[in-house]
């Protein structure tokens, strides 16, 4: 980005002149354009007009201009560097882009500063700076742009690849300009010191890449594996989640063989209706012939293997027969030496499906003879099998295991854990592939190694290292005894150059609260640099350690904001893939945005990894936006994964998908008042969350003010910065935290959820954040069945619970509480909702959603018998309604041919109710919201069950959707 030649040539103060310098890429595009008589005026785009008069003429006429290149390169042959304007138009591709950096005019450099959060118009002002230095900085400062907007940053890159324009461009610059400069430009730190170097964390003093040694070259050795340990310890196994949620975990890996055995039993009777062209010898032999058949024996060795106990390999299993789905549970009708023999050699391991429940209760009962059959069915991915893998004493899952530690963060847990009980197993079959041809096993079984040595198992891995000889052990030796922050690349990563070292927020050590001099930010980049996604530089881990969170998170977002703005390089990758690591609430928030713009896009990659790094950050706000991102409808790719992934959590913690989400609401340093102390040192603020969740400062004495007040003199600048900060980042993520959770408590009450005491306390009552929200709705007291309302109550401003008039209540243990719907409180007492809502105007509260007075519909008895409502049938729907019940829990259907023709959402008893129009749209298109589809039918899917099957609260909550989206035909 630094200045060019020409520019040094021409001087820094050179300016656009007007003038338009013809490429030969414009004069071929020029020649290409058919002037042609309009069919009503008869004018010609090259009739000679005024330039006032030609533009109107283009513009009334663009239409009819093909090519549109072309037309507008004439109108600017014709009238120079005054048509510009005709190629100013919003996000401009690139050839519209280069044809007017040939422009060289100061419109074309106002509107590339208009324009500059597009990369390649920020990529044409970076070129017009070559030319025109002070000019363009002049202009982009004129902009007066925020610190964190586009303008803004490329000002201080330009400055900072370029430090002698400093001092012209002040000197340039008239007051206005002056001064915004002087605010990009101000210090950040808040008064923050820099730290001595004897504070710096130990990578920073000594970095290895500025004192590179050569290293010892590890041998490779080709060695035999030892006869290895093969022992299976069941009783360490924990049942499923599941199982332990429902009371059923005793005895249940034997009810999980006897399950396989009689589904294997039904195969087995149905043989003869499913395997029609089973051969005759098949179809009248035993259970053993037919099993060999359904898993893909090929016929003509069945009865060899059957009857004369010939042994079989890979190559004797063809294509399965019929239906796939449960077919190796027919593994149980062979003898034990046979079943281990076809475990080992087939079914193709897509039989198994992944499922740990399938391959558990084969391992269960063949016991280690079926263990060199398991490496087939190991998958990376599956955090299930890593489980069932810590039972296993093995050593051929050492290999597997390390590549899971080294490389996959997701089971990065399991397999350490792996590796801690079982060091001697562990070590023994590493040390072969720490040993042998270089690749990624070798590396991830050199870490595993080295990870072994520091978690307190060096004796063991010394031990197994000399039963394989002298030799190896020497070569472990030497693998030991380099640290890892040593081994380093033949060619180190870069700095990129145009990034603003200068302006990016300081790093806060946690040991003094001193900062890291802005000298070694390059050293804390390369850390940074030297790692990859899923195997982070060794010595990072300890670097990021001694400084604080906030400070983290603050500069990983400064790397993202700079990423982005330049066009999101593959080589600077890092920034992105860091943020998992570095990031807090507001980086979670920021990705949560980027990847629902990056997935509508159908940058589905990126989208799933901000995803990941989401489920990385871990914390209450990041679980939060998974739990969004499953509750949406429009992209299920984005639901599946927030789905596995939250489950994932869910089942380490034991808890249910929605007592997850009650568990994880973030919040936000507020107090149990919904209140926060901000600290200006001599004095404080205090923020307080109004009743639609904004915060609002208040002063010592009370007062409401409208934002803090700048720092005095006595205040402490650098807590006055932080508080400012901390102040701002509530803001952003109270709006999101209030849009997040006012739809999850509305699904609860649709959902009729229901909380006890030791939930309801905690979570709702008394939580900094949801007892905002909380309180200006009416709960309820349902019996222990939680189906019949009992009593109702609200949350006072002081936290207590009354009634409606005003009495305290007392929750009993063994109640149920939950939000009545309106059905439930009519139900209880028609006056009861009518009252709570004159007790709640008193209070002047107004409700975040529709309770009270929400609209309720009873089905008609006349159509209880029926399936479909058809009284919704001709009606229209503006496709923006539509798209709009994917917010209510509608989803859309893609039919024939692509065609979006249907939503449906789900209801009790695994069914449907859909919504069905006539033509629809094509799945790839943006449909106009405007238009409107015609309701074919409302109808619930399937066969069986009818209307009066529904709950009353899911079908009035059904009409009530269909009655915002739906009117009557024109």
């Amino acid at each position: 980005m630094a200045g060019s030649r020409k520019s040094k040539e021409e001087g820094l103060d050179a300016q656009p002149d007007g003038t338009v310098r013809w490429s030969k890429g414009m004069r071929e595009a020029l020649a290409q354009f058919n002037d042609r008589p309009c069919g009503h005026c008869g004018g010609l785009l090259c009739d000679e007009r005024s330039l006032c008069d030609s533009l109107d003429f283009f513009r009334r006429h663009r239409s009819r201009f093909y090519p549109p290149r072309a037309a507008r390169l004439r109108m600017l042959d014709m009238h120079g560097a005054a048509a510009a304007e005709l190629f100013f138009e919003p996000s401009p591709h690139k050839e519209a882009v280069t044809d007017l950096l040939a422009i060289h005019d100061p419109a074309v450099v106002g509107f590339f500063v208009a324009q500059v959060k597009q990369i390649d118009c920020k990529n044409a002002l970076v070129k017009q700076a070559a030319r025109w230095p002070l000019f363009v900085l002049r202009e982009l400062l004129s902009a007066n742009p925020a610190r964190h907007q586009a303008g803004a940053a490329l000002v201080l890159e330009l400055l900072a690849a370029n430090p002698d324009w400093q001092k012209p461009l002040e000197a340039s610059c008239d007051d206005a300009q002056r001064k915004t400069l002087a605010r990009l430009q101000e210090d950040s730190s808040g008064g923050v010191t820099d730290a001595a170097a004897d504070a710096w964390p130990a990578l920073l003093r000594r970095p290895p890449w500025k004192n590179r040694q050569a290293l010892p070259v590890i041998p490779t050795l080709a060695l035999q594996p030892l006869p290895p340990t093969a022992l299976l310890h069941w009783s360490d196994l924990p049942p499923p989640q599941y199982l332990q949620a429902t009371g059923e975990s005793s005895d249940w890996l034997a009810r999980e063989l006897r399950v396989s055995r009689e589904s294997a039993d039904r195969w087995m009777k149905e043989f003869a209706r499913n395997q029609p062209d089973a051969p005759a010898e098949v179809r009248e032999g035993g259970t053993v012939h037919k099993a060999l058949w359904m898993l893909g024996l090929r016929p003509e060795l069945i009865e060899a293997v059957a009857a004369n106990g010939r042994e079989i390999g890979p190559e004797d299993f063809g294509t399965l027969p019929g239906n796939h789905w449960g077919v190796a549970e027919c593994i149980w009708h062979l003898p034990l030496p046979l079943a281990v023999a076809v475990f080992m050699h087939g079914p193709p391991p897509i039989l198994y499906s992944g499922d740990v429940s399938r391959v558990r209760p084969i391992l269960h009962a063949f016991g280690a003879a079926a263990l060199p059959g398991l490496p087939r069915f190991l998958k990376q991915g599956s955090r299930a099998m890593f489980e069932l893998a810590s039972v296993i004493e093995w050593d051929p899952l050492a290999g597997w295991i390390a590549r899971g530690f080294h490389t996959n963060r997701w089971v990065r847990r399991e397999a350490g854990e792996w590796l801690a009980r079982y060091p001697d197993t562990a070590a023994r079959g590493l040390v072969p592939v720490a040993l042998g041809e270089p690749g990624p096993a070798r590396e991830a079984a050199q870490a595993a190694l080295r990870w072994l040595h520091g978690a307190g198992h060096a004796e063991a891995v010394r031990n197994q290292a000399h039963a394989y000889g002298a030799e190896a052990a020497n070569a472990v030796a030497q693998l030991l005894a380099i640290a890892p922050e040593e081994l380093l690349p033949d060619n180190l990563p870069m700095v990129p150059k145009a990034l603003p070292l200068a302006t990016l927020p300081r790093l806060i050590l946690k040991a003094g609260g001193h900062a890291l001099p802005q000298a070694v930010v390059p050293d804390v980049l390369m850390a940074m640099m030297l790692g990859k996604p899923d195997t982070p530089y060794p010595g990072l881990a300890g670097l990021l350690d001694a400084l604080t969170p906030d400070s983290l998170a603050r500069f990983g977002r400064a790397l993202l904001a700079w990423w982005i703005g330049n066009g999101r390089p593959a080589k600077e990758r890092w920034m992105f893939t860091l943020q998992g690591r570095l990031g807090d609430g507001e980086t979670a928030r920021q990705l949560y945005g980027l990847l629902r713009q990056w997935r509508v896009a159908l940058d589905r990659v990126r989208a799933y990894d901000a995803m990941a790094m989401l489920g990385e950050i871990g914390s209450d706000a990041a679980l939060m936006h998974l739990a969004e991102l499953a509750r949406q409808t429009r992209h299920d790719d984005l639901r599946t994964r927030a789905d596995r992934m939250l489950g994932e959590v869910a089942e380490q913690r034991g808890l249910s998908l929605d007592q997850l989400a009650d568990r994880t609401v973030p919040d936000l340093g507020l107090d149990t008042r919904a209140r926060l102390t901000l600290d200006f040192g001599p004095r404080s603020f205090e923020v307080r969350m109004d009743d639609n969740f904004q915060p609002v400062v208040h002063d010592a004495r009370g007062k409401a003010l409208k934002t803090l007040p700048k720092p005095g003199a006595n205040d402490d600048a650098g807590k006055a910065a932080a508080a400012t900060t901390q102040l701002k980042e509530l803001r952003k993520l109270a709006k999101t935290v209030a849009t997040t959770q006012v739809k999850r408590l509305e699904a609860a009450m649709c959902a009729q959820r229901r909380w006890g005491p030791d939930e309801f306390i905690p979570f709702f009552a008394n939580h900094p954040v949801l007892r905002v929200f909380s309180r200006p709705l009416v709960w309820g007291l349902f019996d222990a069945s939680g189906r019949k309302l009992e009593g109702t109550f609200r949350i006072s401003a002081e936290g207590e619970l009354t009634d409606l008039q005003d009495d305290a209540v007392k929750l009993p243990e063994t109640a149920r509480i939950g939000l009545p719907h309106p059905l439930e409180v009519a139900a209880l007492d028609p006056s009861l909702a009518a009252a709570w809502a004159a007790v709640l105007a008193d209070y002047e509260i107004m409700q975040p959603f529709e309770q009270l007075m929400r609209p309720v519909f009873v089905l008609d008895e006349a159509l209880r018998p029926r399936r479909e409502l058809p009284h919704w049938a001709g009606r229209a729907v503006s496709n923006a309604a539509l798209m709009g019940l994917e917010t209510r829990g509608w989803q859309r259907e893609v039919g024939e041919g692509g065609m979006v023709d249907s939503f449906n959402k789900a209801v009790p008893g695994g069914r449907r109710i859909c919504l069905q129009i006539e033509e629809g749209w094509f799945v790839q298109d943006s449909p106009d919201g405007k238009e409107l589809q015609t309701v074919r039918a409302v109808a619930l899917d399937g066969t069986e069950g009818t209307l009066g099957d529904l709950p009353p609260v899911v079908f009035s909550e059904i009409e009530r959707d269909l009655q915002r989206a739906i009117r009557d035909t024109p």
